[in-house]
C-alpha cells in the first residue's frame, strides 16, 4: 500500500465519530426523505438531507445524482453475487477556486441507484436512504478529514453508525416505515408505534429493517 494510502487507512481507523450539531433537524430531513415515493422525489429531498449534514459537518453539500435505473450487478451460476447500491466521487478542485471544482460545480458527487438489480423494483426507502448516508460519509471523509482515499475501515463504519445513531436520537415519535414498505409491498404490515408496547426512537425500526436485509 503506498504512503498516502497507508495515512489515509490509519487515519480513517482512528476517527470514530461524526458529530451533527442538530440532529433533531437531520432526522426530519431523513424523515421526509423516507416519504418520497419516486427518483425525482428522492433527488429533492436527497439533496436537502445532504444539504443539512453538510451544513452541520461544516462542509460542502454534494451533488446528489438518482438514476431511476436498475443497479449495475454482475452474476455468476444464474445468481446476482455483486450489485451497486451507490458511489460516491470527488472531482478535481477548480484552478481559480479550490473549493468547488471546474464551472463552480460541488466537488463531490453521490449517485444512489433506484432500482434493484434484476426486478427493478422501486428500492426500499430505508436501503435508500442507508446507501446516502454510507456516500456521505465517503464526502464527510474527503472534504472533512482530509482523507481523499475513503476507505470501508472500521472507523468509517463506526462513523457511519454515529449519524445513525444520531438521526434515530434527534425525534423520539418516528415514522412507522415498517408499514409503509409492507403496505406498498401488499403484505399485511405491523401496528403502528402508538399500538404496540412502546414507542421506538426514530429510525430505531428502520435500522433493524436494513440490518435484516
Amino acid at each position: 500500500m503506498a504512503r498516502t494510502r497507508r495515512a489515509d487507512y490509519q487515519r480513517s481507523n482512528r476517527i470514530r465519530t461524526l458529530p451533527l450539531h442538530d440532529p433533531e433537524a437531520a432526522a426530519l430531513a431523513a424523515q421526509r426523505l423516507l416519504r418520497a415515493p419516486d427518483a425525482p422525489g428522492r433527488l429533492r429531498l436527497g439533496a436537502e438531507l445532504l444539504a443539512v449534514l453538510s451544513a452541520q459537518a461544516g462542509i460542502g453539500a454534494p451533488e446528489l445524482v438518482v438514476p431511476d435505473e436498475h443497479q449495475p450487478h454482475r452474476r455468476s451460476g444464474g445468481r446476482i453475487v455483486y450489485s451497486l447500491q451507490g458511489d460516491y466521487r470527488r472531482r478535481s478542485p477548480s484552478p481559480g477556486d479550490p473549493a468547488v471544482a471546474r464551472g463552480g460545480r460541488p466537488l463531490g458527487r453521490i449517485r444512489v441507484l433506484n432500482r434493484t438489480p434484476a426486478r427493478g423494483d422501486v428500492v426500499r426507502s430505508t436501503a435508500f436512504l442507508n446507501t446516502l448516508l454510507h456516500e456521505f460519509c465517503h464526502h464527510h471523509d474527503a472534504e472533512r478529514l482530509g482523507i481523499l482515499h475513503s476507505f470501508h475501515t472500521s472507523g468509517f463504519h463506526a462513523r457511519l453508525r454515529h449519524v445513525r445513531d444520531q438521526i434515530e436520537a434527534g425525534r423520539g415519535d418516528g415514522l412507522d416505515e415498517a408499514h409503509t414498505d409492507a403496505a406498498r409491498a401488499g403484505r399485511s404490515a405491523p401496528p403502528p408505534a402508538s399500538r404496540r408496547d412502546g414507542p421506538l426512537p426514530l429510525l430505531e425500526r428502520l435500522w433493524s429493517i436494513i440490518r435484516a436485509r
